[in-house]
């Protein structure tokens, strides 16, 4: 039988301690039914707030609920105020995407020893939201001193004109060696800065580099794939033309010929190549010659092209120029590329590039001079088209490294199948 002055006696305790936790300090995070509150008064160690991976608690229903909030599994930490900080990174537009973010932390209790930070691409920030673009990110290969200034290029790739950042600060590291007479890495000294504002300039695109045609190889399919990364998302304008022969420089192109020129900008896509949500110009040749029936459906194979993204300002003065010469190149596996070779299988791995005209399943294969299979890269998986790369360690199917000499390379992408060779030296 229940002990009922037992159980009077522990439910006044728990309301007891529940009206200390609430009304003595009015500083505790509560979290009920996936709704979660802060009160950070900012002021002395009574300063709380969520940190950590989200926590599963359960509803009136008896329900397991994950709650999405950014800091969640150590419930809250105590806001140290012998941790400080100074926003280096400066008020004034960047005229780019690439920003450097800088923040001077100051520690008077002792070496810092953990600095993260979080960004918020946009404005209103919500850092309950979790995922992975808001997670906290690691900032490490820093000097342990009282006094570090944090420093990392971020690339607010959505463009966005307002942004923030916030950098989270540590005395102390996660054992139980004592910081201040602390014995516990809950008892670490530990403080977030305030959310920082970061403002662009979305009349210019920055940071453009062009993923198809591939640069590295100077290839691409008969039907390539353009897509640029790090566009502004408010691009004021962009000209895309793609020109027979190589073009390297503003005065070449008034003699090229053209195969086509689209102009694209945040208020006018008439082709829809401008993805605005996703900051980056993003077509294939093939769907752009439908709209326009001016433009071959493919380009010629083995015939050198040149793409040039011209990037403009409100009054269309230009303000950068991206060239990239290519060769069209037909087939199954368009073409192959391993690199370095000969290699080192004791220092290095060599890459095997490759590009597919269209989705394939792909076999990779490598031959030794006798025509004996000693390894399978690849065994029928799913590639998509365009250029991929694949790494071998030099090694065979018993984990042997292989002895020096010259081996060949097969690639299989449905019907079709390529060879190049490669060698090994050094063993």
């Amino acid at each position: 039988m229940i002990n009922k002055k037992l159980l009077v006696l522990s439910f006044l305790m728990f309301s007891v301690f529940l009206a200390v936790c609430v009304y003595a300090d009015r500083n505790i995070v509560t979290t009920l039914n996936g709704s979660s509150f802060i009160s950070d008064s900012g002021k002395g160690t009574n300063a709380y707030s969520f940190i950590g991976q989200p926590v599963v608690f359960a509803t009136k229903e008896e329900k397991e609920v994950t709650s999405q909030s950014a800091f969640a599994s150590l419930f809250y930490i105590t806001q140290d105020p012998n941790i400080t900080f100074e926003n280096l990174t400066g008020n004034d537009e960047f005229n780019k995407i690439d920003v450097k973010l800088q923040v001077r932390i100051n520690s008077k209790i002792g070496n810092i020893t953990k600095i993260r930070y979080r960004i918020w691409q946009g404005d209103n920030p919500d850092w309950n939201v979790y995922n992975e673009e808001t997670k906290e990110r690691p900032y490490e290969g820093f000097d342990e001193l009282s006094e570090v200034t944090f420093s990392t290029t971020v690339y607010f790739s959505k463009g966005e004109p307002i942004n923030y950042f916030k950098v989270y600060a540590q005395v102390g590291g996660d054992d139980d060696s004592s910081v201040n007479g602390s014995t516990t890495t809950a008892n670490y000294p530990k403080r977030w800065s305030e959310a920082y504002m970061v403002r662009i300039s979305t009349e210019l695109a920055g940071g453009v580099e062009i993923v198809s045609p591939d640069k590295f190889t100077g290839l691409a399919t008969i039907d390539p794939k353009v897509e640029t990364t790090n566009y502004s998302i408010d691009l004021t304008s962009a000209t895309i033309t793609l020109y027979e022969g190589k073009v390297e420089k503003e005065e070449d192109e008034a003699s090229a010929t053209s195969v086509y020129s689209v102009t694209v900008s945040s208020e006018k896509d008439e082709y829809g190549l401008y993805k605005k949500d996703e900051g980056k110009i993003l077509y294939i040749h093939s769907d752009l010659a439908n709209q326009v029936s001016s433009i071959p459906k493919a380009l010629d194979n083995n015939k050198e092209y040149t793409l040039v993204i011209k990037s403009q300002n409100n009054d269309s003065t230009t303000i950068k120029r991206d060239y990239v010469v290519f060769k069209a190149l037909s087939g199954g596996v368009a073409d192959i590329l391993t690199y370095p070779s000969p290699f080192n299988p004791n220092k290095e791995k060599i890459k095997i590039r490759y590009l597919l005209a269209n989705r394939s399943n792909v076999t990779i294969r490598l031959y030794d001079k006798a025509g004996k299979v000693v390894c399978k890269l690849l065994d029928g998986e799913e590639r998509s088209a365009g250029t991929h790369e694949e790494e071998w360690d030099g090694r065979n199917y018993a984990g042997e490294t292989l002895a020096t000499g010259a081996y060949i390379v097969e690639i299989i992408a449905g019907s079709d199948r390529r060879y190049t060779a490669l060698a090994i030296v050094g063993k």
